[in-house]
């Protein structure tokens, strides 16, 4: 019989992107760090539909009042999802990526990082990316970039700001961790967002602070002078939005690394160039975080295979040269309605490739 944590390992491997086991046995000892053996049974116990702790402790036959402890404790340490809603809490259970690192703001260490570094090079890595649905998609940091309309609330980051009752701003977890080695960039760190019931989440947690529309605007502008790509949760609601550099987060990272980064991400849009007022200045080729422009002859053309449409070098183009378009209709990418919508679709295929 599988013990405790071989047990967790399967039951998370079943859920959205994966946690597959290893040779080196890195995922157990990932596992022992995040969960104490009391919550390891919990969450063994835990389903993906949210339930109050009365609910939980009568579907498990455990004590309420214990019951209720362990899962507000397990929520505060990342491990459970808590919603508040209309007052009483409820919690269901979440898969590691995205889930139960990006919580881990709080608690990164160099133990950690070692570890999950580690996982992501020898199983974890390849389980995400063997799925056809990620859990994040590019979109435009600004939509006056594109060439034609409409565009779709959920690609507009200006929209779902805007559309937004709580916001919320948290540092980069990607930043955060390069620089507990002394390494990283000179980007700034708390330009991560969350809305509503994700921004309650991080507030009541310590992880992140309640901002308003205004600064939220503010900190999308500083982002886009930065050259950060804009990511958001992959769905219409969009729950959360990243702002990544190539040179830390994890994502972009993995994205350079492929021949062909365009079939890679669920972007709607792609970057094209106008040769004849191009001056070839270069700044297209150095503000691209995926190497998808390139010159030659005193112009720049474009890598279609490479482009994200993350519009980076439309913003800073000085002639106008560039400008971003809309895919073809067989192309468009519409994502499934909530973030924990995704995570159902990333665990049917996950069980269809098991098949």
């Amino acid at each position: 019989m599988k013990d405790l944590y071989e047990r967790l390992q399967v039951r998370l491997d079943e859920m959205a992107t994966g946690y597959p086991a290893t040779p080196t046995g890195v995922e157990i000892r990932l596992l022992k760090q995040l969960f104490a053996p009391e919550h390891a049974e919990l969450f063994l116990d835990m389903t993906t539909t949210a339930e109050t702790p009365r609910e939980v402790s009568q579907r498990t036959r455990r004590d309420l009042e214990e019951t209720a402890r362990m899962l507000e404790d397990m929520a505060l340490k990342g491990l459970l999802f808590r919603l508040r809603g209309d007052g009483t809490p409820k919690y269901f259970a979440i898969p590691l990526i995205v889930g139960i690192y990006e919580f881990q703001v709080n608690n990164l260490d160099k133990t950690m990082l070692k570890n999950i570094s580690e996982y992501y090079l020898t199983g974890l890595g390849g389980s995400f990316h063997s799925l056809k649905t990620p859990h994040l998609r590019t979109i435009p940091i600004n939509t006056e970039m594109i060439s034609k309309w409409p565009v779709a609330s959920y690609d507009d980051a200006a929209a779902i700001i805007a559309g937004k009752d709580r916001i919320a701003v948290a540092p980069c977890l990607c930043r955060m961790a390069v620089r507990m080695y002394g390494k990283g960039c000179d980007h700034s760190l708390e330009t991560c967002m969350q809305f509503d019931s994700f921004a309650d989440y991080y507030v009541d947690n310590s992880m992140g602070r309640y901002i308003s529309k205004e600064e939220a605007f503010s900190i999308l502008e500083r982002n886009r002078k930065e050259g950060l790509v804009i990511q958001t949760a992959n769905s219409k609601e969009v729950e959360a939005m990243c702002a990544c550099c190539s040179c830390c987060c994890g994502m972009l990272i993995s994205l350079k690394l492929f021949p062909a980064p365009a079939r890679e991400v669920k972007s709607n849009y792609s970057c094209v160039i106008d040769d004849a007022s191009c001056t070839g200045c270069g700044t297209c080729v150095t503000r691209c975080p995926v190497a998808a422009t390139e010159l030659a002859d005193e112009k720049a053309y474009m890598i279609p295979d490479r482009c994200i449409g993350c519009g980076l070098c439309v913003s800073t183009c000085p002639t106008s040269s560039r400008s971003l378009e809309r895919k073809p209709g067989d192309r468009i990418y519409s994502p499934p309605d909530t973030f924990f919508d995704t995570f159902d679709v990333m665990t049917e295929e996950k069980s269809e490739n098991k098949g």
